[in-house]
């Protein structure tokens, strides 16, 4: 199996991070886009030079992916240290199941060690097996480079090697395109409380049950016939979206991380030859199930996690023959929160610091906001409280700065609202992803014009509103999109500017009154002397906000206002939004 151009360019990157002394490398590739082929060329290298090779997973999914790739590329068999596999340590590829080898503690000689979903890596299961191989090169492979408790990577891996964009990707075939389909009714969370940086999942499953009538016909009227992953919330929900599809005639089946290994399997061969159209899943197929055939999937799982939202879309978007685009319902809000598969993001190995969540401890050194890894949570030692009784302290770790310090049990707790279910049913809407060219070319007229005469972007935006409001209002989310890839900005301060391009409107048919001749001289003149003084022309906003303060006896138009603007090179909305400003303050007096 030859690598692809893109794959051959990471593994290149690989070799040249640990040739300039970085041991530990963590490769970013979206979901889909092949990153057991990339670490299997890897270990087939290692292999031709005699060292053994060492792969980490957490799932059995993974695991004999991993085994199949890396027999299939390597021509060596390899040996699994898990539950139900057979003892072959003779072989010098060995694939383990992280709970398995910390178990048996009989760690293989490896002169390189692999990490598969490596963002689960700062968990002490992974740091306790890697402690073993001090001398060994890593290779840690993940889609999401990112973590929603605050830990990040930057002690755990030495350099970030981000691979091409999903964009890329969709753009040269080698993944699939898509639509989405948003659902007026969504699951609510309203109220629901946050655990361990997610929604509580009994609180969620409950929520989720107010659309569960409206799933199979949704399904019906976007997917008939295609095969289906239906991400669900807990093992009931997901049991009873089944039902509700056997029922209405369509084949269905239901999965989780309490499988069996032999049922999961008979059930995910009957799925890949077509026999059960949809298979419905509680947090099992999130990660490692290569599956290029899957036409669309169904999200009813809320999240707070980017990790979670895109390695569950990202399931659809494997390209397979005859499959024109990946077909995505959603029924949450997560596509709003989290954005679209192909949005271009900033990977870092730098932990976020969190904010105002629950559970979230504050280092007393650099101030960091974290929750505490499981380990962590596991009692320190024990000193007395003010009555005489044995208190139990805990200890943790700072992921930004490795300052340790102790903690009581408790600290970071915030009480979570009452929770409030509607029972809802809607329609789906299409989002609209389409690039209008006449929008495209204005926009692209205003950034360029900014960019030739040396303005700073955020001219276009301003230019855009005042001159295009019509148009604005109409920018579908495709334009919108664009629209924030040439701003350099995100997509919310796009959104915002539909909201002021309407108000705008509004405002172009209030009557703007005359100039004042009083305020144009007076305009004029300082206008002159900022000129003659080399004064920046701020100053003339200063010394007529002074003037109508202390000389002026008038209020100055929206005319005036406009006249001010233009003289300033402001855009034009500054003086609505000034004159609009005034008005209110009069008022107040």
């Amino acid at each position: 199996m030859q690598p692809r151009d893109y794959q051959v360019e990471l593994i290149k990157r690989t070799y040249q991070s640990w040739k300039s002394g970085n041991r530990r490398v963590l490769v970013q590739l979206p979901t889909g886009a092949g990153k057991t082929i990339v670490f299997s060329h890897v270990a087939r290298d290692c292999l031709s030079r005699g060292k053994g090779v060492l792969v980490l997973a957490h799932r059995l999914e993974l695991i004999t992916q991993a085994k199949e790739k890396l027999e299939s590329i390597s021509g060596i068999p390899c040996g699994v240290i898990k539950a139900g596999f057979p003892v072959e340590e003779e072989f010098p590829v060995q694939v383990a199941s992280v709970q398995s080898l910390v178990r048996r503690k009989r760690y293989p000689e490896a002169g390189l060690v692999i990490i598969d979903e490596a963002h689960h890596a700062v968990s002490k299961t992974y740091t306790s097996i890697l402690e073993n191989y001090s001398d060994a090169l890593i290779l840690g492979v993940t889609a999401t480079p990112c973590r929603t408790d605050g830990q990040g990577f930057k002690y755990l891996f030495d350099d970030l090697i981000i691979g091409p964009s999903c964009s890329e990707l969709i753009e040269h075939g080698y993944l699939s395109k898509f639509k989405i389909f948003a659902s007026a009714a969504k699951i609510s969370t309203k109220g629901i409380r946050k655990t361990a940086g997610d929604f509580n999942l009994g609180q969620l499953e409950e929520a989720a049950s107010s659309i569960t009538g409206d799933v199979v016909p949704t399904w019906r009227k976007y997917a008939e016939g295609k095969r289906t992953i239906i991400f669900c919330v807990g093992v009931e929900h997901s049991k009873t979206v089944v039902q509700e599809f056997i029922k209405n005639g369509i084949t269905a089946e239901h999965l989780d991380g309490k499988s069996l290994d032999d049922d999961r399997g008979d059930a995910i061969a009957r799925f890949r030859s077509g026999e059960t159209t949809v298979l419905s899943n509680c947090s099992l197929f999130t990660e490692g199930f290569d599956l290029p055939g899957i036409e669309a999937i169904q999200v009813l799982r809320p999240t707070c996690s980017l990790i979670l939202h895109l390695q569950m879309l990202g399931r659809s978007l494997r390209p397979s023959p005859g499959k024109e685009h990946a077909l995505i319902i959603d029924h949450t809000d997560n596509w709003i929160l989290h954005g679209l598969p192909d949005e271009v993001r900033e990977w870092s190995l730098e932990p976020i610091s969190l904010k105002g969540k629950r559970f979230v401890h504050r280092c007393p050194k650099c101030d960091h906001g974290f929750r505490v890894l499981p380990h962590e949570q596991k009692v320190h030692r024990h000193v007395l409280d003010n009555t005489g009784n044995p208190k139990p302290l805990y200890q943790a770790t700072c992921p930004n700065c490795q300052h340790i310090f102790e903690w009581e049990m408790g600290e970071g707790l915030e009480i979570g609202e009452s929770k409030v279910i509607e029972k809802k049913v809607g329609d789906l809407v299409e989002v609209d992803l389409t690039i209008t060219p006449e929008h495209k070319q204005i926009i692209d007229e205003l950034i360029d014009t900014a960019i030739a005469k040396g303005f700073k972007i955020k001219w276009a935006y301003h230019r855009l509103i005042e001159q295009h409001p019509e148009k604005l209002v109409r920018f579908t989310y495709g334009d919108l999109r664009y629209l924030a890839t040439r701003l350099r900005t995100d997509f919310d301060s796009c959104e915002k500017a539909v909201k002021v391009a309407e108000s705008f409107k509004e405002k172009l048919l209030e009557p703007t009154g005359e100039i004042t001749p009083e305020f144009k001289e007076t305009v004029d003149d300082l206008h002159n002397l900022a000129q003659e003084r080399k004064y920046q022309l701020t100053w003339i906003f200063y010394r007529i906000d002074e003037m109508i303060l202390e000389e002026f006896d008038f209020e100055p138009t929206l005319a005036d206002w406009l006249y001010l603007g233009k003289i300033l090179g402001y855009p034009t909305n500054w003086a609505y939004r000034h004159h609009s400003n005034r008005m209110r303050v009069q008022r107040l007096r």
